[in-house]
Formats: structure tokens, C-alpha cells, sequence
């Protein structure tokens, strides 16, 4: 798969396709980190820390958002999860 910013194509690892897809597949509902850290890691989320779902989110936002710090399309629902305010892509 191929992915752009404006003009840029930009490489997303795999899981970071994953949460891609299940927040842009959700417009506007908000995920629960439980539910996407089981989605994402199919293989073994019950090993995964939960600072690997925040490390992927940031990633993630570092790639897509114009200002990181001040996320207009992914956006955090603190102490439940993440929500995607964006278009549809």
C-alpha cells in the first residue's frame, strides 16, 4: 500500500497501517486502547505494553499531522482511547 501527504509518499510500518485503518474505518468513534492493542497485535497482545499502542499513535502522528503536538486528526479521548477527526481517506 502506498500512502501520501499532499504530494509526499511517506512509508507506515505495518502497524502502523493497522491502526491506520481500524481509526479512519471509525470516523468519529472512539476506540478503546484495549480493543486496538488486541487488533493490532493479533499475535500476542497479551504481551504487549500498552506504551507500544502510545509509541505507535505518536509515530503515527509524527507522519500524518501538521503540528505533532497539536493533533487535528488523531485525537485522544483521555483514559479511554483514540478517535479520528479527520476525512475518510
Amino acid at each position: 500500500m502506498k500512502f501520501k501527504k499532499g504530494d509526499a509518499e511517506i512509508e507506515l510500518s505495518k502497524t502502523e497501517q493497522k491502526l491506520l485503518k481500524l481509526l479512519v474505518n471509525n470516523p468519529g468513534i472512539t476506540l478503546e486502547r484495549g480493543m486496538l492493542i488486541d487488533r493490532i497485535w493479533t499475535d500476542g497482545a497479551g504481551y504487549v505494553d500498552e506504551n507500544a499502542l502510545s509509541v505507535t499513535v505518536k509515530r503515527l502522528r509524527d507522519k500524518l499531522e501538521e503540528t505533532p503536538a497539536n493533533p487535528r486528526l488523531i485525537k485522544t479521548v483521555y483514559g479511554i482511547g483514540y478517535v479520528w477527526k479527520g476525512d475518510r481517506l
